[in-house]
């Protein structure tokens, strides 16, 4: 029993060098994450079909009263729950695990994600125009974070383990793994990483696995096999990129319209955002929720391309006014409609034998990867639904086409970019500053030193028998950096007969170029350079979590970015 118990240990808690840890911690987390998604979605399910019957989305049956007062009901009720919950568990979603990824180190509070999760039924049981993914990447990244600090992982492999929550909960609510693993690679870590595969794909499949055999099938959206008719259509795709690209923009434009909006109480904010998508579903009802009934039908060639202009139009007002105005839920879904809507009508009227399906599912695809500049994922998106290799081609140039027009053409940021900054918060997308931004410096923490506060008497010789060979140095409000080989010569050269106290033997050797700065918390590889090139110092003392205090020297900070080194 004792060996079983250590290699249990072993593997999640084994040198941050190895693979396995990772991988293994990857597969509970997917199934951690499995079994939140599979409740949220029960419960989601519950209320959907108590309101709408067995279609769950199907909000076009409801009475006029209940669809333009279910959204004001539903603010009204996330008003309520925004005043009984701190204000420091109120923010989530997507946008606030890249911030946490960025600027706190990985870290997700539980009482976030349980807010997270309640807010997501409230929108979406009321027909908000939102989405279930930012909740699901916010519940996914929630409890990969606090396994992550739970067995004490470093922040760099904390954030990994982040995207492996990302992957997991994508993968379980929708039953798309390879859209999850690239979704986590690209919009959330926004890198590919040989380490990180691993434990990502570990985690999506473990979700999708589990949740499937807790829910059975539950793919959201009907996979449909399409496929182009003929290279002559390759035109058709062009203008049909061309469009989806302008949608995108118009849909920016109009977020960016209603997060500036001169209103800045949260609670009118949110009946506003109510109201507008009340009387918008009197004549437009398909916009309420997040609309895959409507996404399916498109993808059936069910409604005609009139119809379809005026569901995108009242679409585009409605999750505007949703994302800007503050609702808290997802954003993928309602793209995903806008796109579906804007490439059904496209394949209505451009001319060529392809199916109207097909230029659906390459818009939705396009809208997505223009306004995340998530191209990759988009296209795996296209893969796990058409079930057909043949979509990828005019998936590709449709995805291409839009993202050049939104994100080239008219110099648009991704959507998540432009949250972020009307938050005051800008990520790092320089390739470099991005890298140094994701490393942290207890990474590189030495614990090989003695601390020695001179206002306190201590024993001399003790401290020279440690086998330490480095000495910090307390004195007033500053700390030094020594090594104690300085002190021991200093100690035998003194000639006094006198006894000589250790604070009187130290004073000397210090002096200012010996500096260490003391952090209060951890920082980036990014803050510490920013850092080194105002200050002449000797390096830094940051905490770390159970261990105390740890050293990092500006030496050693050059040597790991200059020598081939690894970083775990």
């Amino acid at each position: 029993m004792s060996h079983a118990k250590r290699t249990l240990r072993q593997l999640f808690t084994g040198p941050s060098s190895s693979l396995l840890p990772l991988v293994v911690m990857g597969c509970v987390i997917g199934v951690v994450a499995g079994l939140v998604m599979a409740s949220f979605i029960s419960l989601l399910n519950l209320m959907l079909g108590w309101l709408n019957g067995a279609s769950l989305e199907d909000f076009e049956s409801l009475s006029m009263g209940w669809r333009f007062g279910l959204p004001i009901l539903g603010s009204i009720l996330l008003i309520l729950l925004y005043r009984i919950t701190p204000a420091s568990a109120q923010t989530v979603g997507l946008v606030y695990v890249l911030e946490r990824l960025q600027f706190g180190r990985g870290r997700l509070p539980l009482a976030n994600t349980m807010f997270q999760f309640v807010a997501a039924l409230i929108s979406l049981g009321s027909g908000h125009s939102v989405g279930r993914e930012g909740p699901a990447v916010q519940m996914g990244a929630g409890v990969a974070s606090l396994l992550g600090q739970y067995t004490h992982r470093p922040p760099s492999q904390l954030r990994l383990l982040v995207g492996c929550g990302t992957a997991a909960a994508i993968s379980a609510a929708f039953n798309t793994p390879l859209a999850g693993v690239l979704f986590a690679m690209e919009v959330v870590l926004m890198e590919y990483s040989i380490l990180g595969f691993a434990p990502i794909i570990a985690s999506a499949i473990t979700a999708s696995a589990f949740t499937s055999s807790l829910l059975g099938t539950h793919s959201i959206l009907t996979p449909t096999r399409l496929s182009l008719a003929g290279y002559g259509d390759i035109p058709s795709l062009l203008v049909t990129g061309i469009w989806v690209g302008l949608v995108a923009v118009l849909f920016h434009y109009m977020v960016r319209l209603f997060l500036r909006f001169p209103i800045k109480s949260r609670a009118v904010r949110l009946l506003l955002a109510g109201v507008i998508a009340g009387s918008l579903a009197l004549w437009v009802p398909q916009i309420l929720g997040s609309g895959y009934d409507t996404i399916n039908a498109t993808l059936s060639a069910q409604l005609p391309w009139l119809l379809l202009l005026f569901i995108l139009a009242a679409k585009l007002v409605a999750t505007a006014a949703a994302i800007g105005l503050g609702v808290p839920g997802g954003q993928i879904a309602p793209m995903l409609m806008l796109g579906v809507c804007a490439g059904g009508i496209a394949g209505a009227l451009v001319p060529g034998g392809s199916e109207p399906g097909l230029y659906a599912l390459l818009g939705m695809a396009a809208m997505m990867g223009a306004m995340l500049h998530a191209p990759l994922a988009a296209i795996a998106t296209v893969l796990e639904l058409s079930l057909s290799a043949e979509a990828m081609f005019p998936a590709m140039t449709v995805v291409l086409t839009a993202n050049l027009v939104c994100q080239h053409g008219f110099r648009q940021p991704s959507l998540i970019l432009t949250l972020l900054k009307e938050r005051g918060r800008l990520l790092q997308t320089h390739p470099l500053r991005a890298a140094l931004a994701q490393r942290y410096l207890s990474e590189l923490a030495s614990f090989r030193f003695v601390e020695v506060d001179l206002a306190v008497e201590q024993d001399l010789a003790a401290i020279l028998e440690q086998p330490r060979p480095w000495l910090v140095i307390r004195q007033d409000e500053h700390c030094y950096l020594l090594k104690k080989s300085v002190l021991e010569q200093a100690y035998q050269q003194q000639e006094s007969a006198q006894p000589i106290t250790l604070s009187e033997l130290l004073t000397p050797l210090l002096n200012a170029n010996l500096q260490l700065i003391e952090l209060s918390e951890d920082a980036s590889l990014l803050t510490g350079l920013k850092i080194l090139q105002k200050e002449d110092t000797r390096g830094f003392l940051i905490p770390i979590a159970r261990q105390g205090l740890g050293l990092v020297t500006r030496r050693r900070l050059v040597k790991m970015l200059t020598s081939d080194e690894p970083m775990y």
